[in-house]
């Protein structure tokens, strides 16, 4: 799983999640994109990107842990459902 901010040196989130998608042995990852900013637009983007899912910061360690926990969950049940 990759968990990255929006805001990054060098790149954003979002370019780093389109460079992930495009490489084949890496487009199963899980990415969750985490932004100060809840911009209707760079969620859409961020969905239209392939992001997994989507969190506003502040938050707190249990929030992101939940998160998490779903994200991988929903990555392992498309997982199952890709293998049936």
């Amino acid at each position: 799983m990759v968990v990255t901010d929006w805001s990054m040196p060098g790149m954003t989130g979002l370019e780093l999640l389109r460079a992930i998608r495009k490489e084949p042995d890496l487009q199963h990852l899980p990415v969750l994109l985490i932004t100060a900013e809840a911009r209707k637009e760079n969620i859409l983007a961020a969905a239209h990107s392939g992001a997994s899912s989507y969190m506003v910061k502040p938050f707190t360690m249990v929030t992101l842990g939940k998160k998490i926990e779903g994200v991988l969950q929903r990555n392992q049940d498309d997982s199952v459902t890709a293998e049936s």
